[in-house]
């Protein structure tokens, strides 16, 4: 095995140079997924659960009653963002004025 050796200031350049790449590729790859369309974007259990600020045991009996549409993908579920954005705007309720009697 060879060994090669470089000048410290050398190295902190390269360092620096492969940092910007790195930073370049991950904007860039951002900027691809992010879809604009919602029915487009497709979340795990564990996502939608986070998003709906229920247990992933709450989902599966939104599923096993139909309340939710989903996709099994590798043996893994998958909900389209469109359709957790449908349930979470579900669960909103108007606000009640207070009664003045209370």
């Amino acid at each position: 095995m060879k060994r090669i050796t470089i000048d410290s200031d050398a190295y902190k350049s390269l360092a620096e140079k492969i940092e910007r790449i790195y930073n370049y590729i991950e904007r860039q790859t951002e900027k691809r997924a992010v879809p604009s369309d919602p029915s487009t974007v497709w979340i795990d259990n564990a996502k939608a659960a986070e998003l709906l600020e229920v247990s992933t045991r709450t989902l599966q009996r939104l599923r096993s009653a139909g309340e939710v549409t989903y996709s099994i993908r590798g043996g893994r579920v998958r909900y389209r963002l469109s359709e957790i954005e449908r349930l979470i705007a579900g669960r909103v309720f108007p606000r009640r004025e207070k009664s003045d009697h209370l």
